[in-house]
């Protein structure tokens, strides 16, 4: 597990174990960007992207996007800060500055692993069953045998 806390611009915490990715919100600073506080739990499942800038003249941030898509906060009373279409505005979002660069590469790292663990998991599933409808739409055209398509779907369910 990887626990980064920020405190400056804005006090944050991103933690990301085995299983999920959690994003959580403190104090005045999130309510006003973000619209309010608290903490949101995403999946490695139900992760579509990771948008990561590290730091430079400006501050880096990192923004952790759910399949559903962004969430935008809206900001202190549900009304639009300046940087709306920024990270800013994003509930799902950390922004962080030189002092904690380091810290946030490995957790991005950490991160893409875990996401890459279960899209592998996953696509070899999907891939093996995709196999065999191809080998089937095959064997019903005439184009392979009922022999050869056993052999092969075998061969892909590892029996």
């Amino acid at each position: 597990m990887i626990k980064v806390e920020i405190k400056i611009p804005e006090h944050a915490i991103i933690t990301a174990d085995d299983e999920k990715v959690t994003v959580e919100h403190k104090g005045l600073r999130s309510l006003a960007n973000h619209g309010g506080t608290g903490s949101q739990s995403i999946p490695y499942t139900s992760i579509a992207n990771i948008d990561y800038k590290e730091p430079g003249l400006t501050r880096g941030h990192i923004v952790v996007t759910p399949m559903s898509g962004d969430q935008h906060g809206g900001g202190f009373g549900g009304l639009d800060p300046i940087y709306a279409g920024s990270a800013w505005g994003k509930k799902n979002a950390i922004i962080f500055g030189k002092k904690h660069k380091e810290e946030m590469d490995k957790l991005v790292e950490f991160i893409n692993k875990k996401i890459g663990e279960v899209h592998s998991n996953n696509g070899s599933t999907t891939s093996s069953a995709d196999e065999i409808a191809k080998f089937k739409k095959l064997l019903d055209d005439g184009t392979i045998t009922q022999e050869e398509f056993d052999t092969k779907k075998k061969q892909l369910l590892g029996l």
